[in-house]
């Protein structure tokens, strides 16, 4: 079966029927719809090569982690949630996606040149890179076409990014726990090598100096993206004395923790500290006490961080592409308190 075949059997012309499979704007629905049952009835597959010589696109995006590949492979849903809006909407494109992770073995330099010197890629989608991370200038040299899951800081019209509104989004949440009395509200931040986390922060400061509140500093912690992190930063708070009514996890594991320790030392929840999370992807049966959290839409985010790539790959957009998601405050029994 060839292009020929499908033409003769649709009633249209072969370049129609090339247009149809290289997903061409200039195809009205009716003759699209028409074409696609013909290829479909006749379970016709291109030839890809031949594909990739007319359009010079191979029809693959590579979906990079950078950071060290425990991350992946830790507790946390984030990753594998992000990575299915993507495969969702690299599917619905006719792309596929390739994954590739950093490790313990490999330097950062060496894994940038593996990536930029894949010929099989039309693009890529970074996820939680690492500030000043080598791959990101390197896109930037060599025109890379590229989407970011987190703000890169730096001025470039290249740049192109789908994230969420981390610094207001934690000024509602610190604007929450203030409403319901708490004054001294611990923060348990994430790797201090990504935006995010530096997003959050200020977030954080933000809303205690609109409250009129001083900025302790012995009440921020940067540790993980980890259970261990929330479990050993409150611990080591308490061991030391310091006074808190109030946490504040940048993410669910980080609360879970802080939740394990705070237990463990007999101080109830949400009695005496109140706690709030960022994420909303721990199924609520998987805690004692429902996490109130700001809910970030991280499959959504996926999608959107692939149709954009998509696109810009296509022609169909101009970068710079800077989308912030909204998040939601989503209450429930860790905080002791309802929404205002």
């Amino acid at each position: 079966m060839s292009l020929e075949d499908i033409a003769r059997l649709a009633g249209v012309s072969k370049s129609t029927v090339s247009r149809v499979i290289n997903n061409d704007d200039r195809v009205r629905d009716t003759t699209r719809t028409k074409v696609q049952a013909v290829i479909d009835a006749q379970g016709y597959m291109p030839n890809l090569n031949a594909r990739a010589l007319v359009t010079n696109r191979t029809q693959t995006i590579a979906v990079v982690i950078s950071n060290n590949i425990s991350m992946f492979f830790d507790t946390s849903q984030y990753f594998p949630s992000i990575l299915r809006g993507i495969s969702e909407a690299s599917v619905q494109r006719d792309y596929a996606m390739l994954l590739m992770l950093g490790t313990h073995n490999e330097d950062d330099v060496r894994f940038t040149r593996r990536i930029i010197r894949n010929q099989m890629l039309d693009g890529v989608v970074l996820v939680s890179p690492a500030i000043g991370h080598p791959i990101i200038q390197e896109m930037l040299d060599t025109d890379t076409t590229f989407v970011s899951a987190d703000r890169i800081d730096v001025d470039n019209d290249n740049v192109n990014y789908v994230t969420v509104e981390n610094v207001e989004s934690t000024r509602t949440a610190i604007n929450h726990l203030i409403k319901l009395g708490r004054r001294r509200i611990l923060m348990i931040a994430g790797d201090k090598e990504i935006i995010d986390t530096h997003d959050r922060v200020l977030g954080y400061k933000l809303a205690l100096n609109d409250a009129g509140i001083s900025f302790d500093p012995d009440l921020l912690v940067i540790d993980q993206y980890s259970t261990r992190a929330g479990y050993e930063a409150v611990n080591h708070l308490l061991d030391a004395q310091v006074a808190f009514d109030a946490v504040f996890a940048s993410q669910e594991n980080i609360a879970i923790g802080a939740m394990n320790a705070l237990s463990d030392r007999g101080i109830q929840i949400p009695q005496d500290v109140s706690l709030v999370a960022f994420d909303d992807l721990i199924e609520g049966t998987e805690t004692k006490i429902g996490i109130s959290t700001m809910r970030q839409p991280v499959v959504e985010k996926g999608r959107q961080l692939c149709h954009t790539l998509i696109d810009l790959i296509e022609g169909k957009v101009s970068a710079p592409v800077r989308k912030a998601l909204p998040t939601q405050l989503v209450i429930r029994e860790s905080c002791g308190g309802k929404e205002n």
